[in-house]
């Protein structure tokens, strides 16, 4: 599935849906991609793995389109954890209390874990 600048890949996993964004989920990307995501999530009952390890959340709509879908998988009983993100994208999800969908990160065996300050 695609939207202005980004892309959407589902794939069924053993016991999970992997969805694997890439590009940039902004203002202008928001309204496709929030409508794709839905049927996504509405059309399973496995736990969602999201993927944003290629994917750059340029904005608040953006982010705001992660807080909702976290809510909407909640609501229809399919647990979401965000499985690659990159620095900017976790510090957002931190300042905004959403790190508990980041758990998957934390653990360091994925090795993405944020990186040092520089000086």
């Amino acid at each position: 599935m695609r939207g202005q600048g980004l892309v959407i890949r589902s794939e069924a996993e053993a016991h999970t849906t992997m969805l694997a964004l890439s590009g940039h989920l902004d203002v202008a990307a928001t309204p496709d991609a929030r409508r794709d995501l839905h049927i996504l999530i509405d059309s399973g009952d496995t736990p969602i793995r999201l993927d944003l390890g290629a994917c750059t959340v340029l904005d608040a709509t953006g982010l705001g389109l992660l807080v909702e879908l976290q809510r909407r998988a909640h609501r229809r009983g399919r647990p979401l954890t965000i499985v690659a993100a990159d620095a900017r994208t976790r510090r957002l999800l931190r300042r905004v209390r959403l790190g508990r969908l980041l758990h998957a990160l934390e653990a360091d065996h994925l090795g993405l874990v944020d990186e040092p300050a520089t000086a």
